[in-house]
């Protein structure tokens, strides 16, 4: 007899049970079916009557989540029963229409659509009963205190209070008060209740305002001490680790500009570049000076990539038939730039004033490489130092001091504050990791600790490397204890890798909010082996000749699009599925993208399908790249095959290998063997040659006089 054990027990019911159910939910499907037809009928004819009201009333008890269904109610009310009701009339409707939704509340009371048709009946009520609504919603959030939708409505409804009451802030302030008590009993019956922990911190802030400093701090304290309780009794718990960061809080990171300079001359094209990924709200301001008068320069600003209207690097090309003088000036304002990253902002207007009579312009040629200037990105310019004049004429003046963020509540005049809570805190965290050294978040937040503890110390010091290799060992540890977050941890990793290997390009700045370059630049960069799974900042790159990133686990290859200098890129043996923005890395002359993903010929044309309008076009400059060891070759039938489809592409310039190194340098060797031992047997020295590569253009196209 076989064994059950370890199998679930199954209750079989009776074939007659069977059929009756089956019979049940049939009808219940058919009902609801007809209904459906009938809704549709409703809407068909455009029915504005009771019968019609019943359809949806019918519906969304059987499917309150039908939001069609809501929309087609609010017409039939709108148009068949409040267009011509005195406002009695319509608030009972609007009284009748929210009993009905908290009948269905009490099936459902996680549905958005509900929620929204209550607040669109307040809404439109003469006389809403606020704290009506207040009342109800505290029996929901009794009912299931985690529930975020009832917490939304709360606050919403509090807001609603609080502009009945603008003109009597205590009003406000109690309010304020009570709610920040009620998310306190919360928390006290369950420390996991994100949504709690949410709504304290949007009203703690709301109280700070009408606290003195040491009341904050008291207040702080407090704080802290709650969410330590918190912390203590589940650290897997993500509510009170999330609130916690809150409290200690981040500093407000600024854009950094990192030069600009004069990359062609015919037609005139400025390339600005930032540290971030910026859109421009107002156009950057580009004038010259002709015969001493100031003269704006017409033109486009666009943003390297597909996409040109955000970006790290901007260029701008002046309008046919624009004339420039000897200097050209690039002027922005803090309003001009907007980060896409939330909470960056440009500190300060700049200015740069950029030379364009360091060129003979009659020995220019189509070349990119002869137009590119040839000195670091900042070097290239001179920036002006001093105030400068906004659009309506008054001097932006520079702060004299900054506070720096203690807290989300609390700042300082000095960093002293800061150190000590990010000390201290961290401190905390390790004891507890000492304790369950294998949570996730405790790792994380003092990773993220610690980097703001980086935020504080000079860049290039002993305890910034220190922070540097400590964070980048816990990223490790929870790539090994929290797989399934895998691919985040490793981005964080290589963010964290790329600060470090980046170090010797950027100037020691500190805290200063611009970032600048060190003097001595490299040409080139060897970033091998470092585990990167991408390029976070490809702008640091821009003045770069070569860049090595063999063996590492890159997937893109957009972070090209940066690189107006590069000449050459190794990214072989990495993760890269897809050839692109190539076409945006005007000097490029070497791509090696052996052994990677490419696996379809589609993904390698893709980087060339611009090729044409692309500055590479434009120029006349080629391009080598290398592509072996890639699964393309086998599935598309092997290199024969794709040197006959790429002759279909056209005149490019672009050469491909499709073999790899190593395996043209075993057949070479391989072929000298031959030849010596022909030589050796009598026979003629044969003439061979095997490089495993096909030219497909030669043109050179230059630009015209």
């Amino acid at each position: 007899m076989a064994s059950r054990h370890g199998q679930k027990k199954v209750k079989e019911e009776a074939p007659e049970l069977v059929k009756a159910r089956e019979e049940r939910e049939s009808a219940i499907l058919k009902d609801y079916l007809g209904l459906k037809e009938t809704l549709k009928e409703v809407i068909d004819s455009q029915k504005r009557d009771n019968d019609a009201l019943k359809v949806t009333t019918a519906l969304l008890r059987k499917s309150p989540d039908y939001y069609t269904v809501w929309n087609v109610r609010r017409t039939i009310l709108k148009e068949g029963f409040l267009d011509s009701a005195d406002d009695d009339t319509a608030n009972q409707i609007y009284t009748n229409e929210l009993d009905f939704v908290q009948e269905n509340l009490k099936l459902n009371p996680k549905s958005y659509w509900m929620w929204n048709h209550r607040r669109w009946c307040l809404e439109h009520m003469s006389q809403p009963r606020w704290d009506r609504e207040l009342g109800m919603v505290n029996k929901f959030l009794e009912i299931d205190s985690r529930n975020f939708h009832g917490w939304d409505y709360r606050r919403y409804i509090i807001r609603q209070l609080d502009l009945v009451d603008k003109e009597a802030s205590d009003n406000v302030l109690d309010r304020a008060q009570a709610e920040f008590d009620f998310t306190t009993s919360k928390i006290h019956k369950n420390f996991s209740n994100y949504s709690a922990w949410h709504n304290r911190s949007t009203l703690l802030g709301k109280l700070a305002e009408a606290m003195t400093e040491e009341e904050k701090q008291s207040i702080v304290d407090n704080e802290f001490d709650l969410v330590k309780n918190a912390i203590y009794t589940d650290p897997e718990d993500q509510s009170a680790w999330l609130y916690d960061l809150w409290l200690i809080g981040r500093e407000q990171k600024s854009i950094s500009v990192l030069g600009a300079s004069v990359i062609s001359f015919h037609p005139l094209e400025i390339v600005v570049a930032f540290d971030q990924t910026v859109k421009l709200r107002n156009a950057f301001t580009v004038s010259t000076r002709l015969e001493h008068v100031a003269v704006p320069l017409e033109g486009e600003w666009k943003a390297t990539g597909s996409d040109a209207s955000l970006g790290s690097v901007w260029i701008f090309q002046q309008a046919p038939g624009a004339v420039y003088g000897p200097t050209v000036e690039v002027l922005f304002f803090t309003e001009d730039v907007c980060a896409v990253r939330a909470g960056s902002t440009l500190q300060s207007a700049v200015c740069f004033e950029l030379e364009t009579l360091n060129q003979d312009l009659n020995e220019i040629s189509g070349q990119l490489t002869r137009l590119v200037v040839g000195k670091n990105l900042m070097f290239d310019v001179t920036k002006r130092i001093g105030p400068v004049a906004g659009p309506d004429g008054t001097i932006e003046t520079q702060p004299s001091s900054s506070k720096h963020l203690v807290t989300s509540l609390t700042s300082s005049e000095s960093l002293e504050g800061r150190v000590e809570l990010l000390q201290r805190e961290i401190a905390s965290v390790r004891e507890l990791i000492e304790i369950e050294p294998d949570c996730k978040w405790p790792i994380q937040i003092l990773s993220t600790l610690l980097s703001e503890l980086r935020e504080t110390v000079s860049i290039h010091s002993m305890q910034a490397k220190e922070i540097d290799d400590e964070c980048i060992e816990l990223q490790e540890k929870l790539i090994s204890i929290d797989p399934l977050r895998q691919e985040r941890y490793e981005d964080r990793r290589t963010q964290l890798v790329f600060d470090r290997e980046t170090l010797s390009i950027i100037k020691d700045s500190k805290r200063f909010p611009e970032i600048e370059f060190a003097p001595e630049q490299p040409r080139g960069l060897d970033l091998t082996m470092r585990g990167l799974t991408h390029i976070p900042t490809s702008s640091y790159f821009i003045h770069l000749h070569s860049l090595n990133l063999d063996s590492n686990a890159i997937k893109s290859t957009r972070f090209l699009r940066n690189l107006l200098n590069v000449r050459r890129v190794n990214l072989s043996n990495n993760l890269i599925e897809r050839l692109e923005g190539v076409q945006h890395a005007p000097s490029l002359e070497f791509l090696n993208l052996e052994n990677n993903m490419i696996a379809k010929w589609e993904d390698v044309v893709a980087g060339f399908v611009f090729w044409r309008e692309g500055k590479l076009a434009r120029t006349g400059c080629s391009v080598k790249v290398l592509l072996g060891l890639n699964p393309v070759i086998e599935n598309e039938g092997g290199e024969n095959v794709l040197e006959q489809r790429w002759e279909d592409v056209g005149e490019v310039g672009i050469e491909i290998q499709w073999k790899s190194n190593e395996l043209l340098l075993a057949e070479q060797e391989e072929l000298e063997q031959q030849l010596q031992g022909a030589k050796d047997d009598g026979g003629e020295q044969g003439s061979f040659k095997m490089d495993g590569s096909r030219r497909v253009s030669t043109t050179v196209v230059e630009f015209a006089s």
